[in-house]
């Protein structure tokens, strides 16, 4: 189980790490006015975790032999098929959940910093 569990993460991680890339580029584009890249930082990770909220939501519905955690998996390791379904989908949409309420995190983070140098003048 705990080695699922670790595909399931490095999975999801690995799409999350591409979207956090595109947030920090899209952040970049407004450096010269940190409050509004602060800002643009905060709602495109408020998104991030919106996006994998929904994807937690409905993982029952994609079969969990078209998941990238089943493909990871090496054929002597999997669950068995009774079993398989369940499984895949639970670390699936737990992995998920956690990373939308890091993405939530530090969303907040983002915003309170924005609004922080907002109040201290700072534009």
């Amino acid at each position: 189980m705990d080695h699922i569990r670790r595909l399931a993460w490095i999975s999801v991680a690995r799409g999350c790490g591409f979207g956090a890339l595109a947030v920090f580029c899209f952040m970049f584009g407004f450096i010269t006015t940190p409050p509004l890249a602060l800002d643009a930082g905060g709602f495109g990770f408020l998104l991030m975790a919106a996006i994998l909220m929904v994807k937690a939501g409905r993982a029952h519905i994609l079969s969990h032999k078209r998941t990238e955690l089943w493909l990871m998996l090496d054929p002597e390791r999997r669950p068995p098929p009774e079993v398989a379904s369940g499984v895949i989908t639970r670390m699936r949409r737990e992995t998920m959940l956690r990373f939308a309420y890091l993405s939530a995190l530090v969303a907040c983070g983002c915003l309170a910093l924005a609004a922080m140098l907002k109040l201290a003048g700072f534009r």
